[in-house]
């Protein structure tokens, strides 16, 4: 919005830079000249009346294709190519570590990967693993095409003296964390996959989480937060709360069904 702002008052200003001092100046001044100027008389409607409100219409109008919103068949194209890697993500991991065709069983998803760190079991390590890669095809079927239009686990945060929602430079939270800063991103939230406004992860349009349950044909569901400020909240309440997205954000997993 500020961004259209911005252009409604450049096309405004006149070559001192200055905006008209009043919307009836200006149409008398616009009136006037085409009374001076008969070649003004071919344009049509408001053209004629108030050139200066077509150029900056014509103005906002580029200014709304610069921040290429999501449409709805676009959100709908991207939850079924979620959903294709996470499918993908589901079969590749599996077949990497179960051989071809093999499935988990409820045996498997709790049993340790390793006796001596008995709390890291097999359902873990596989959902990681599909997790990280369905996150890898969405970036390879979407980044050629969509670049700047969407983000994978971008992390935000809302800022304690405002009240609004930042999005952190994904270089500074690195440099926190090597510098072993983990306060600082306390009560921050890490979604998979955000669909914004090109270039501005904050105009968030839709937001999906991948989910893999073990064995595959548990329901998946969302987290309950159990500490920080956000204890007992529902992870999706939270990502709502913070992000504000046009849809309510949504779980992806193998066996959902993409409209």
């Amino acid at each position: 919005m500020w961004l259209l702002v911005c252009l409604l008052l450049t096309a405004c200003a006149g070559p001192g830079g200055l905006a008209p001092s009043s919307y009836e100046q200006s149409m008398d001044s616009a009136t006037s000249g085409c009374l001076r100027h008969p070649s003004c008389a071919s344009q049509v409607g408001r053209d004629a009346v108030l050139p200066w409100l077509s150029r900056t219409a014509a103005r906002a109008g580029q200014a709304a294709a610069m921040l290429r919103l999501w449409e709805a068949a676009e959100v709908a194209h991207v939850e079924r190519v979620l959903v294709e890697c996470a499918k993908e993500a589901n079969l590749q991991v599996n077949e990497r570590h179960l051989g071809a065709g093999g499935r988990t069983s409820p045996e498997l998803c709790r049993k340790p990967v390793d006796l001596k760190v008995p709390e890291v079991t097999w359902g873990m390590k596989l959902g990681e693993e599909k997790h990280a890669a369905a996150l890898e095809c969405v970036q390879r079927v979407l980044g050629p095409t969509d670049a700047g239009r969407f983000s994978l686990e971008p992390r935000y945060l809302k800022d304690s003296r405002t009240g609004q929602t930042r999005w952190l430079d994904p270089q500074v939270v690195a440099q926190w964390l090597a510098d072993g800063q983990f306060h600082l991103l306390v009560g921050s939230i890490v979604p998979d996959v955000v669909l914004h406004a090109l270039g501005n992860p904050l105009k968030v349009q839709a937001v999906f989480d991948f989910k893999f349950p073990c064995p595959v044909t548990n329901l998946p569901s969302w987290d309950r937060y159990t500490e920080g400020p956000f204890t007992k909240l529902w992870q999706n309440d939270v990502y709502q709360q913070l992000l504000g997205s046009a849809q309510p954000p949504r779980l992806i997993h193998p066996n959902y069904r993409a409209n």
